[in-house]
């Protein structure tokens, strides 16, 4: 079977297909999965370039994939045969907080990744898709749309009338966006461009800001919610978003960190804002399944900007580095 593999962690130019033997036998709770689609991931760029420290000397990139399940162990229960399935990012984390496991840094990293034509996995990994959505649409979820969830519901319930900021038009934040609306929520979005305004507002923002014509947006922001602050912040940039991130945030709301897009962050400003911070390390298949659910009530679709083929990851992984797409690039296997 075809399968990428990174023998260095040298960046992009690492990757390399080769043949490689289909997976052994199933075991008890397992099925065979063959692999439809997957998408690519920032922190994708980070393995790759050992940003996120050493992993296996043969490394199968990138976490996030679905496909059709193709052969189930006798006792399989939770699927089936032909089911269209999303795997899940930490195959480790089913549900309630997360803990410390053997796999911690999910698949692509720790685990071999998606970025093959066939995988045998557990029948507890594996999530059925909504029947409205394609596999390259089902791709993006395990990651960046778990990570949105999780950054918006998972410390405390996000309820109707709530107001929420979202930076920029990468994946989590699209999905931040999408998934803040269907909770009734009124969402502020900054981006680079006018044109990358217009495009969130037609998503569904409620205000945009152009934070090149606005550097000190969280004034703006201030502004708009007269002079109190949001209640939830999702800060993707990292160390040169945070401040801004805390003072656009009002005294007793959120700030969750899912990004480090500029570096670490520096917090000392924390304790002067009155604002509960927290990290998402992703989430679980809880998350996960609530998203499906979700999605296929509101007949919601991810928003996916380009769709490469098998052959072109290394050329979608340069395309997710010049951070000019809106939403999420997928990988199409049949093409």
């Amino acid at each position: 079977m075809r399968a990428y593999i990174a023998r260095s962690l040298s960046g992009i130019d690492a990757l390399r297909i080769e043949d490689r033997p289909v997976p052994p036998p199933l075991c008890c709770g397992q099925i065979r999965v063959a692999l439809r689609a997957a998408s690519v991931n920032y922190r994708d760029l980070l393995v790759l370039s050992g940003a996120l420290g050493p992993v296996t000397d043969a490394l199968i990139p990138c976490s996030d994939g679905a496909g059709e399940i193709v052969e189930a162990a006798p006792d399989v229960w939770r699927v089936k045969v032909g089911d269209r399935v999303a795997l899940t990012f930490n195959p480790d984390w089913i549900a309630g907080e997360w803990r410390p496991s053997p796999s911690p840094s999910g698949r692509g990293a720790a685990l071999p990744g998606v970025m093959r034509d066939e995988m045998v996995v557990g029948q507890h990994e594996a999530v059925v898709l909504p029947d409205h959505l394609t596999y390259e649409e089902g791709a993006t979820l395990p990651c960046a749309a778990v990570t949105a969830w999780h950054a918006i519901c998972g410390a405390a319930p996000l309820m109707p009338g709530m107001s929420v900021l979202v930076q920029g038009g990468g994946g989590v934040s699209v999905f931040a966006l999408q998934f803040a609306k269907l909770f009734g929520a009124r969402v502020i979005a900054i981006s680079s461009s006018p044109e990358r305004c217009a495009r969130l507002r037609e998503l569904g923002a409620d205000e945009t800001i152009d934070y090149h014509r606005n550097p000190e947006w969280q004034t703006v922001v201030r502004a708009l919610t007269g002079g109190l602050g949001v209640d939830l912040t999702v800060d993707i940039g990292g160390a040169q978003t945070v401040e801004k991130s805390l003072a656009s945030t009002r005294i007793g709301g959120r700030v969750t960190l899912v990004g480090l897009l500029t570096g670490l962050p520096k917090l000392g400003g924390v304790f002067m804002a009155g604002v509960e911070v927290s990290s998402a390390k992703v989430g679980s298949r809880a998350d996960l399944e609530a998203i499906v659910r979700a999605m296929a009530f509101h007949r919601t679709r991810p928003v996916i900007d380009r769709v490469f083929g098998f052959d072109e990851l290394p050329g979608a992984l340069r395309a997710l580095s010049g951070g000019k797409q809106l939403g999420k690039i997928a990988i199409s296997f049949a093409r």
